[in-house]
């Protein structure tokens, strides 16, 4: 038996079954279903656990189910605590302006200056250090600013002294540009190829000059962007362990570093879980961020 569709005599519009329709809204659920799962027992059950740990206590190496505010108060009126999440704001925060500053012109000349297949050149070779290995990366940088690396050879065989390059901030911001750097440069660079050359011509012969188009035309274009480019630079830059630990040498630690310090002194895991709810409160918090000043971007245009 076929179904019966009812048709409009003014218009001749058809309507689909009522079950059909039922069926079709139905189908994102089942198909989001697995996700949706997925997101619950592997990310929102851990962190919620996460969450009542911190309540928790440490008697004889061994955690205990209690409910007490002693390791809130404690964590956060610590002064290393304060300290490590100062430097680790600022820290964070001085990479993400670097990544911003860096990988705006490298997009710029990715999209409007290369020929496509430089062009699809660079991007591979954006697009392959996302999917390598970051420690591999650190170890590597390790070698080259290292007292008997390249650089230092170089500086040593035209007669000056070596370069200490290792344990300080500049070793630390070179380790956290290569985690950054790729993937700001890769949203910059789509954002530069969305933008509708016919803009810029017009500007152009309007008699604007190439930095007044920039300025004026392609920046607000892709604003949205940059604003996305940085809020990932500095979500990944804040709860970096990697660079911090092999760079500097954890000296002074940073939040990430500080939490392996609490667990290991005492076996600490509640006041190790403040921290990573506070890491976590504060990247929420700058992910608003950048979501509002999207929305305003957006208003304003």
């Amino acid at each position: 038996m076929t179904d019966s569709i009812h048709v409009d005599g003014a218009t001749g519009s058809r309507r689909a079954p009522a079950s059909r329709v039922g069926s079709h809204s139905f189908m994102p659920v089942v198909l989001g279903a697995p996700v949706l799962i997925w997101q619950l027992v592997f990310f929102a059950a851990p962190l919620a656990f996460l969450l009542v740990v911190t309540f928790w206590k440490v008697a004889s190496f061994k955690l205990e189910p209690a409910f007490s505010f002693d390791n809130w108060t404690k964590v956060l009126l610590s002064g290393p605590y304060q300290k490590a999440l100062v430097y680790t704001a600022g820290t964070a925060s001085l990479a993400t302006l670097l990544t911003v500053l860096v990988a705006l012109p490298a997009a710029y000349t990715i999209a409007f200056r290369l020929s496509p297949k430089l062009r699809n050149l660079a991007v591979t070779c954006l697009i392959v250090p996302v999917f390598s290995s970051y420690l591999l990366r650190i170890y590597a940088w390790q070698i080259v600013l290292s007292p008997e690396g390249v650089i230092n050879s170089v500086f040593k065989g035209l007669g000056g002294a070596g370069l200490s390059l290792l344990g300080g901030q500049l070793a630390l911001q070179i380790g956290l540009l290569t985690l950054t750097l790729p993937v700001a440069i890769l949203v910059l660079v789509l954002a530069f190829s969305g933008i509708d050359r016919t803009l810029i011509e017009a500007a152009e012969n309007l008699g604007c000059r190439r930095s007044k188009v920039i300025v004026h035309v392609l920046l607000p274009s892709i604003r949205n962007a940059i604003v996305l480019a940085a809020s990932t630079a500095f979500i990944l830059s804040f709860g970096d362990y990697v660079s911090p630990l092999f760079m500097t040498g954890s000296n002074p630690p940073t939040l990430s570093i500080l939490i392996v310090d609490t667990v290991k002194s005492g076996s600490q895991w509640p006041r190790a879980s403040v921290i990573g709810i506070t890491m976590l409160a504060a990247l929420i918090l700058v992910f608003v961020a950048g979501q509002l000043l999207t929305r305003t971007g957006k208003g304003a245009q």
